[in-house]
């Protein structure tokens, strides 16, 4: 797990103390990786404790694993080379191994309890995704209402409530629409999903669950900037058989949940 995903996870463990310290290593990810606790520590003016102690919110056994994961991840984000199929094709790759990977018992369980499902996209392509899911959940008797702008949203967020769920599915994770329905959702206790790119963002903060994929941004000679977007339509189908290994476990165990 990436430290952005585990800051996420984490969030509601963090303080304001812990968020600045945070917001200082994502700024300064180069110096960070050279910099011991006494360093660290100083740039963030708290104490080595603090900082030990921010670590240990984030599931970390101490500072010099946090050193370890940031330089492996700075290291693999400032390869500067050219895009090559390899490399799109290896974010394929990544998608897939961390949904296979990933724990996603409460994510089924949830899926499986809900009494009504919706899937909310902030833009064309997510809003693609959400009728990926709603395609392919269909096939196992649940049926995924896609919402369609903010008075969709605002009628469902009237009467939605505890034994419902909803996905929200972002690129940015940072949409000023979508972060402020997820607001809405926290706050009334509504069963949340996320689905955004791998990054420290706000919707996926606020959601009870995350999904993220790994892309790349594509400068094209032009200056118009492409990013891939088909993992979203992976995840979307992988978490699906995920979702009916769920249910032959069930099936297998005859647990009630």
């Amino acid at each position: 797990m990436k430290l952005e995903e585990l800051v996420n996870s984490n969030y509601s463990r963090l303080n304001q103390n812990d968020l600045y310290i945070w917001k200082y290593i994502w700024s300064n990810k180069r110096e960070c990786c050279e910099m011991s606790s006494d360093e660290l520590a100083k740039k963030c003016n708290v104490s080595r404790t603090t900082i030990s102690r921010f670590m240990q919110k984030l599931s970390l056994e101490g500072f010099g694993e946090f050193k370890v994961r940031l330089k492996m991840e700075f290291d693999s984000s400032a390869h500067t080379k050219d895009i090559s199929l390899d490399d799109v094709c290896e974010n394929y790759y990544k998608t897939i191994r961390d949904i296979r990977e990933k724990d996603t018992q409460e994510m089924c369980r949830m899926i499986y309890r809900a009494k009504r499902l919706f899937a909310y996209g902030t833009g064309t392509v997510q809003v693609e995704v959400a009728n990926e899911l709603k395609r392919n959940f269909i096939m196992v008797d649940k049926f995924f209402v896609i919402l369609y702008g903010e008075s969709e949203m605002n009628t469902l967020l009237k009467n939605a409530t505890e034994e419902d769920l909803i996905v929200i599915i972002s690129v940015s994770g940072e949409t000023k629409s979508g972060v402020e329905y997820a607001k809405k959702i926290k706050l009334k206790g509504i069963p949340s999903i996320s689905i955004t790119k791998l990054s420290d963002n706000s919707i996926a903060r606020l959601c009870d669950q995350n999904l993220y994929i790994t892309t790349q941004n594509i400068k094209m000679e032009n200056g118009i900037n492409c990013e891939s977007m088909s993992q979203y339509f992976i995840l979307a189908e992988m978490l699906f058989f995920k979702y009916i290994m769920y249910l032959q476990q069930l099936e297998k165990t005859n647990i009630t949940v």
